[in-house]
């Protein structure tokens, strides 16, 4: 299955100033296939996988979501989606409030498509509350609906606040800040550096020295070392194929993924999963 390279959410400036809150959650299991493969609901949703994968097309951006992901869509807005793995997620339907509570429309100040969680001790404890809800939902269950949603949305916020700043030196080039900023928003989807350099106004020799001295490696060791998080992830928390792991990762097939992470890890995909599986 071909990933698009639109893959990933639309990029929006963090807003903490907005926060979901929910109306309604139903939890799925096991589900084998979505039963429409498109439909439109009249409020914010918000798809959160714990287990397995789908494939999701959303405003033209599409991609393969499974652990560590969240899906999200606008109410009135076709949502495609096909299960690539049977599927443990949570649905959950609500709307957006400001600092004051009030009930607001963001407009496009919420990214749309799939958001990423790297925390995932924090994700697997929220989800153990999602789980052990009862099905009937009374006001003090969406309460606790609505802080564990809130709680997924600061997660991702903070991450993502704080993504330039793990492990890479501050720097004053306002163009590697930029060619940052691409490099974490189009990291899971294939990706030719070239085409980064060159929307830099760079030669790929130029943007690799200039990359480097504001961050001390390589864009191409960067991007590396992202899918590799992402991966190591993938396969000790999922039971995904390492070829449907490689889509999640923006890797061709999974015979690339496999050579690049035994060159970078020093063990096959299949033992790091032995020996991680959770």
């Amino acid at each position: 299955m071909a990933v698009d390279k639109r893959e990933a959410a639309s990029e929006s400036p963090v807003r903490y100033d907005l926060l979901p809150k929910a109306t309604e959650m139903m939890a799925w299991k096991r589900k084998e296939k979505f039963s429409l493969y498109e439909d439109t609901y009249r409020q914010w949703v918000m798809f959160a996988v714990e287990d397995g994968s789908f494939h999701y097309e959303i405003k033209g951006r599409q991609g393969v979501a499974a652990f560590g992901d969240l899906v999200i869509c606008p109410p009135e807005t076709p949502f495609r989606r096909v299960v690539v793995t049977p599927l443990k997620f949570y649905f959950v339907l609500f709307f957006w409030e400001n600092a004051t509570g009030s009930a607001v429309d963001p407009g496009e100040a919420i990214p749309v498509g799939k958001i990423s969680i790297q925390d995932t001790a924090r994700l697997l404890s929220n989800y153990a509350w999602l789980g052990d809800l009862p099905d009937r939902r009374s006001p003090v269950e969406l309460g606790v609906i609505t802080h564990v949603v809130r709680d997924l949305w600061i997660m991702y916020c903070r991450e993502k606040a704080s993504a330039g700043l793990r492990g890479e030196r501050a720097t004053v080039d306002p163009l590697m800040a930029e060619a940052l900023e691409q490099l974490q928003r189009r990291a899971f989807q294939p990706l030719n550096l070239r085409d980064i350099a060159t929307s830099l106004g760079l030669t790929s020799v130029q943007f690799s020295k200039r990359f480097k001295r504001a961050y001390g490696e390589t864009p191409i060791d960067y991007l590396t070392r992202l899918r590799m998080e992402k991966a190591r992830t993938l396969l000790s928390e999922t039971k995904l194929s390492l070829d449907q792991i490689s889509e999640c990762c923006g890797y061709a097939n999974g015979f690339y993924l496999h050579r690049v992470f035994v060159k970078q890890m020093g063990v096959t995909p299949s033992q790091y999963r032995k020996g991680h599986r959770i």
